[in-house]
């Protein structure tokens, strides 16, 4: 009788003792899949939101809009403006032949994963790679190749906003030098793009995927990639955005 009751307190301490252990793990792995499901939507809502942005800007530069306003919401993340990158336009023999822009990029940050909107193009960067989800306004033609130079700048406001609210990204058309060449037309001429951009993997991948661009070199330590354009005729007209941010 005594050995039933003794093996009564044991069947029911291991079953307990199971039950336990099986709720701590489903707690701990259904916690971690659910932080990770929100985290990925919270970065769904953002490229979203980016591709929204872009379309905005590209009424400015394309449809000759004086200005847009985007709102997004952070949910805990962080906006700022990244180091400019160079984007450069040249006829590859002819020194000083060039047309160059150095925009600086607008950044989400979200823990290690960022996603950029820089130069018309929208890019997700992570710690390993970066991929290219929105690509750049550019146009190769057999004859003529179109590219669109969109140089953003901060103007005066916060440098970075970091907020669980909503923030209100105001883009502002502003005046060009118009003294820089922006069409090449020499035959006979080598015409190359670089972009020197610390995201130069992703530029690389979409060189390499264009038609109109061959000769493709990345020098990933520099940060730079180089491409030849297989066009006779190259323009490039520059556009200057004005970036603000406000809560």
């Amino acid at each position: 009788m005594n050995d039933r009751a003794v093996s009564d307190v044991v069947g029911y301490v291991l079953v307990f003792s199971l039950i336990i252990a099986t709720v701590g793990v489903v707690t701990t792995v259904g916690f971690s899949t659910l932080d990770d499901r929100q985290s990925a939507e919270r970065i769904g809502n953002i490229e979203r939101a980016f591709d929204v942005f872009a379309t905005n800007v590209e009424d400015i530069y394309r449809e000759g809009a004086p200005s847009r306003a985007t709102e997004m919401r952070l949910a805990g993340g962080e906006i700022y403006h990244g180091d400019s990158i160079s984007i450069t336009i040249a006829v590859q023999d002819e020194e000083g032949t060039n047309v160059t822009v150095t925009p600086r990029p607008f950044v989400y940050a979200d823990g290690e994963t960022e996603i950029v909107y820089v130069a018309g193009s929208v890019i997700r960067s992570e710690p390993s790679s970066a991929v290219m989800l929105r690509e750049p306004p550019f146009y190769m033609g057999a004859e003529t190749a179109m590219f669109p130079l969109v140089d953003t700048f901060r103007t005066t406001g916060p440098e970075t906003v970091s907020t669980s609210g909503t923030v209100r990204i105001t883009s502002t058309a502003r005046p060009m030098n118009t003294t820089v060449p922006s069409a090449f037309s020499e035959p006979g001429q080598t015409y190359t793009i670089s972009v020197e951009s610390p995201r130069s993997d992703a530029w690389a991948r979409y060189f390499e995927e264009q038609d109109g661009i061959g000769n493709v070199v990345h020098e990933e330590s520099a940060g730079i990639v180089t491409g030849e354009i297989d066009a006779e005729e190259i323009h490039a007209p520059r556009f200057r955005v004005r970036l603000r941010f406000a809560e």
